[in-house]
């Protein structure tokens, strides 16, 4: 389609989506089929096919009652239809359950309080790789398309027989199979969307087609799913909280009261990120059965992700924070935090010459990609069964392109000011700024400003597993599980520099040379930066709300820097050896589990025993911070910044658990159930943590001398000495000793009701931590410039006073309760929800065996709920999901000892649909009807202080669903 066939087109569809959101109502009743739910039960399994809200709801609720565990669940609604666009937003519905967004779109998953990186998922048992640049141990659900998942279940406490790793939980995607399905089966789909923060319409087109013999003994299913989307996110953040700002109170350029001491940014930044994001998902998986006893097939699962982007940024710095430029200065009510200042005019009634705002951007393409493959086979013996797969997940994500650049806009702006006011930023510039700056009045560039460092990085893993079951008649043991499972995984993360050179430049001799080719040879530092003229934009950016609350908003077109470049300049990237590290990670596992059943009783009891050998290996840096210092024997100006490379040795860290669990359920009467668990879980620490490269710096007194007038200096971080940062390679995987209680009630057909809690004793929380340290440096010379000679040497046993890096925290707690319902009319209509309330305790933070601070358990919610409403018949179908998340506990501000906190947040979305035909539907949703924003503050709610608040829109979806 042309772009004005698309418009008509999308118009046209979300005008549907506009009636089916307003005629209500979900369609479709259905028949219920037996289906062998073995993953959660042995017991007989009455699974409904799943056509429809209602019938998706009462599967998910059966899978919930006849499970051994503590489990939830989602089933699609339809084949290739899952109940939202995204598998993170459907797990938000999961009591408990709160998910991370990216541009509006779920992108991590958070369980009973607990960090993301505390949840474990997997794809069809097994872990999928998914690394954006740096890799993490937090699944990234933006690569994963919603239309190829069939089930998706969460396991909130543990079987011996699941792999361990998520102190949160476990999260197993599992797809579809063809001999599950109809022959010559499949669904087509094509929808178009809408977002407000973008005023534009993109098309999404997935399908699925599935195949099979009359014998069904073979069988081939494959999946496709394109999606173009533009997302458009709108910042305001503070960089920075000076804690010792030095302020007046003024009004009308006098002073109101003496001098003061408070909280005050120092630099805050207005930005609009516009993200390109074009994603595709591939499946193909075949069985088959060549004997009634033997199953073998294979699975191939492709998940890519393009993200071009562009950042546009008004950043104000604080270089004019004196009282030479305050006409007004507004503070709170206990004149602790400066709320306001006023830029009108200088003290001596001048205009300014701020060079405020400073116009930054950024330009970054990029693509992460997730390849996974396996090959499974199962044989059913008489009394046992045997199941084994082999795989590898690979990952690779990352720019292949990113620039920074930044303009001064100079004496363009007579005054500017700014207050903060209701959770918002709010700044007021002259208007003719823009006008001046296209007419070349200001512009300059900043060239220290301009960069192209970006970060990539690799993600793989191997992994092989035999389970058996033995059905067996031991009293009442009915099944006997055990297995063996080998993963071995490995990521690597490095630096990479871009470098725009002159098109005659010959890039071999430059690379060959002492340093090869440098910061120096860029464009940047020859005269190459575009004028701001050339590159401006037509008109300020546009389309602005939320969260940006400012009356002009002037930027550069960075296509059109872009293009000025590529016509100009010749493209080369180098890999940074400084700023690397690898990990790889062996696991050895065994378990054996007994699944029991006697009377009304019924559950598993196992062990599972894990044996890990961690290997990190890093760059580790040597760095003096030495102005007016030469180093001896060597021909250099100035070495501020000169760096020497320590290659370390790898770092060995190794580890075993005994991992015990048991579940118990007793099934009361027909309607009742109580449920009980108890385990020991693991979650390994995240790989930055372990293995970030190590970086010690020495300031020298002559350093600390020169840099006391910068705006920026502090004298206690900033004076004489070694500091440094990087990971910790003797982390120890955090232990939980966790108990469930619950109590469900299961009334009439897919309504239930449940009440439970849950502890969880948390040991080796990982919490970021400052500390001293001894170590051993080279020993080095060097000869003083400018101070009347002489020498200052260090080396040899130094102490390192401030060492940023992570520890282990240790008795910590996370307990709470959570409250289920889902209820069924006779009428068509439902209604569905939960609330779960967290209890968290600090976290005693060890370091050398000794207890040196307390730390929060960053990531924990205090609670999160849904409510969920719906009505269905033959023909028409809606719901409308609410969802709200209590305040969320981040980590350290920098500089600080006090938390970041992520404000409480709720959101509305619709979802409707009509039935044409029994196998054509149209379908609309509104997805954050309303309009809501994410705000972060520091500290807790009775002093808090702005950080950032940021809206990434609502959201129209409109499409036409054929199945057949």
């Amino acid at each position: 389609m042309n772009n004005t066939s698309d418009k008509i087109f999308g118009k046209s569809m979300l005008s549907l989506a506009v009636v089916c959101a307003l005629g209500v109502a979900p369609s479709h009743a259905f028949a219920q089929q037996a289906d062998d739910n073995s993953s959660t039960s042995d017991a007989e399994t009455e699974v409904i096919q799943v056509r429809g809200i209602r019938a998706s709801a009462a599967e998910n609720l059966a899978i919930k009652r006849l499970s051994n565990a503590v489990v939830d669940a989602i089933t699609a609604e339809d084949i290739g239809k899952f109940p939202d666009k995204n598998v993170a937003d459907s797990l938000q519905r999961v009591p408990g359950v709160v998910i991370q967004r990216n541009g509006g779109e779920g992108s991590s998953v958070s369980i009973r309080g607990l960090s993301p990186n505390l949840t474990f998922t997997q794809l069809n048992g097994n872990f999928i790789a998914a690394s954006s640049g740096d890799p993490s141990r937090s699944f990234s659900y933006e690569l994963l398309p919603s239309n190829l998942v069939g089930k998706v279940e969460l396991f909130k406490s543990s079987e011996a027989r699941l792999d361990e790793g998520g102190v949160g939980g476990t999260v197993i995607v599992h797809s579809r199979k063809p001999l599950d399905m109809e022959k010559n089966s499949g669904v087509v789909s094509l929808e178009y969307t809408y977002a407000d923060i973008t005023d534009k319409y993109e098309p999404q087109l997935s399908g699925i087609y599935s195949w099979k013999t009359d014998e069904e003994d073979f069988g081939f299913l494959v999946g496709f799913t394109q999606q173009d989307r533009t997302n458009r996110t709108q910042t305001s953040r503070v960089n920075i909280i000076n804690q010792n700002f030095q302020y007046t109170e003024r009004r009308n350029g006098q002073d109101v009261e003496g001098g003061a001491q408070g909280y005050a940014r120092q630099s805050f930044v207005q930005e609009v990120l516009e993200e390109d994001r074009q994603r595709t998902g591939v499946q193909f998986t075949a069985q088959w059965r060549p004997t009634d006893n033997l199953e073998v097939g294979f699975n191939y699962f492709q998940f890519k992700l393009g993200l071009d982007s562009i950042l546009h940024q008004l950043e104000y710095p604080e270089w004019h924070d004196t009282n030479q430029y305050w006409t007004d200065i507004f503070v709170d009510a206990d004149a602790e935090y400066v709320t306001g200042i006023d830029y009108s005019r200088a003290v001596s009634g001048e205009a300014l010459d701020t060079q405020i705002p400073r116009m930054n951007g950024e330009y970054i393409v990029e693509e992460s990609t997730s390849d996974t493959f396996d090959f499974f086979m199962e044989y059913e013996g008489s009394d046992f069964n045997v199941k084994f797969v082999a795989g590898h997940t690979e990952a690779e994500g990352g720019p292949s392109e990113k620039y920074r650049a930044a303009y001064y806009s100079g004496g363009t702006a007579d005054y500017w000011g700014w207050r903060f006011e209701d959770k918002n930023l709010i700044t007021n510039i002259d208007p003719e700024i823009f006008n001046r700056l296209k007419a070349g009045e200001g512009g300059q560039a900043d060239i220290g400003a301009t960069d192209s460092s970006f970060v990539g990085g690799t993600q793989e893993e191997d992994y092989a597993q035999i389970d058996t079951d033995w059905f067996v008649d031991w009293g009442i043991v009915e099944t006997l599980r055990f297995g063996l499972k080998y993963r071995k995984g490995s990521i690597h993360r490095d630096t990479r520099n871009t470098y725009y050179l002159d098109k005659d430049f010959d890039v071999a001799a430059g690379e060959a040379r002492p340093g090869g080719i440098t910061l120096d040879d860029d464009y940047s530092r020859n005269g190459g930066i575009p004028l701001l003229t050339t590159v401006i934009a037509d008109q300020p950016l546009g389309n602005l709300g939320g969260s940006i609350n400012t009356n002009i908003f002037p930027v550069v077109n960075w296509n059109k820097y872009q293009s000025e470049l590529q016509n100009n300049f010749q493209r080369y990237t180098r890999f940074e050896p400084d700023f690397v590290y690898e990990v790889e990670e062996e696991v050895k596992v065994a378990y054996v589990q007994a699944d029991y059943k006697w009377e009304k009783f019924r559950g598993n009891f196992g062990v599972r025993f894990v044996d890990t050998v961690n290997t990190n290996t890093a760059s580790d840096r040597l760095v003096f911070a030495l102005d007016r210092v030469n180093l001896e024997g060597e021909d250099v100006a100035q070495v501020n910044g000169i760096v020497r490379d320590i290659i370390v040795n790898p770092k060995e860290n190794s580890y075993s658990h005994v991992l015990p669990s048991f579940n118990i359920a007793w099934d009361l009467n027909d309607d009742w159930v109580l449920r009980g668990a108890a385990a020991k879980v693991i979650s390994r620490p995240d790989y930055a943590d372990l293995g970030q490269f190590q970086t010690l710096t020495y300031r020298s007194s002559e350093w600390e001398a020169d840099s006391s007038d910068r705006p920026d200096f502090d004298p206690i971080r900033d004076r004489e000495g070694w500091t440094g940062g990087g990971g910790n390679a003797s982390l120890r995987p955090l232990e939980s000793v966790q108990y469930d209680l619950s109590l469900e009630y299961y009334y009439g057909e897919g309504s239930g009701v449940s009440l439970a809690v849950f502890l969880k004793n948390i040991d080796n929380f990982v919490v970021p931590f400052v500390l001293d340290v001894n170590t051993s440096v080279p020993d080095q010379t060097f000869t003083l410039v400018e101070s009347g000679g002489g020498t200052v040497s260090v080396g040899g046993d130094i102490v390192v006073r401030d060492f940023d890096t992570s520890a282990n925290g240790t008795d910590a707690e996370s307990k709470g309760v959570e409250f289920s319902f889902q209820h069924f009319f006779d009428n068509g209509f439902g209604v569905s929800g939960n609330y779960t309330r967290n209890i968290t305790s600090a976290a005693t933070v060890e370091a050398d065996g000794q207890i040196v601070g307390e730390s929060p358990l960053t990531g924990s919610s205090k609670y999160q709920g849904n409510l969920s409403a719906f009505y269905e018949n033959d023909d028409y179908s809606v719901r409308i999901s609410y969802n709200r998340r209590g305040p969320t506990i981040g980590a350290l501000a920098e500089d600080w000892d006090i938390n970041r906190f992520s404000d409480t947040y709720d959101q509305i979305d619709v979802n409707a649909s009509y039935s044409i035909t029994e196998d054509i539907t149209l379908s609309a949703s509104v997805i954050n009807l309303t309009k809501s924003e994410d705000y972060v503050h520091l500290g807790d709610d009775t002093k808090v202080r702005f950080l950032t608040n940021s809206y990434s829109g609502r959201r129209l979806f409109a499409g036409i669903n054929y199945r057949f």
